[in-house]
């Protein structure tokens, strides 16, 4: 009998909106997933604090902006009141960015769909409790 294939936590995005949480301050972010409530995404900053691991962009995803940009390597889940509705037109990743974002989302992907290290001890467990 075939394995089910398991259904995606969230439904993949590809763009940049405004968050204006109180932890981005209104800084862009690159949504690369969304759920019911919130969006999966990556910040983009032109100004890097200390203490945050940053990858610095070959080029701004903002067409209209020449200033040096950083991607936030984090992922932020944030609730969708905090993205603006619209997505942001023209936006993009440049062609020698791309590898690091997509390497960003997949270690994301790999980590939250892992099962934890001892989950067929609590599996057996919980079937004999439940005999």
């Amino acid at each position: 009998m075939a394995r089910k294939s398991k259904s995606r936590k969230y439904k993949p995005r590809n763009e940049f909106r405004r968050n204006k949480s109180a932890t981005a301050q209104g800084h862009y972010d690159f949504v690369f997933g969304e759920t019911d409530t919130h969006y999966k995404s990556l910040g983009l900053t032109t100004h890097p604090a200390a203490g945050y691991t940053y990858y610095a962009l070959t080029q701004n995803p903002n067409p209209n902006d020449k200033r040096q940009s950083y991607l936030k390597l984090d992922v932020r889940n944030t609730n969708k009141k905090h993205l603006n509705e619209t997505p942001e037109k023209g936006w993009g990743f440049a062609k020698e960015d791309m590898p690091v974002v997509r390497h960003t989302v997949k270690a994301y992907k790999k980590r939250t769909n892992r099962k934890p290290k001892n989950w067929y001890v609590k599996k057996r467990k919980w079937n004999k409790k439940n005999r």
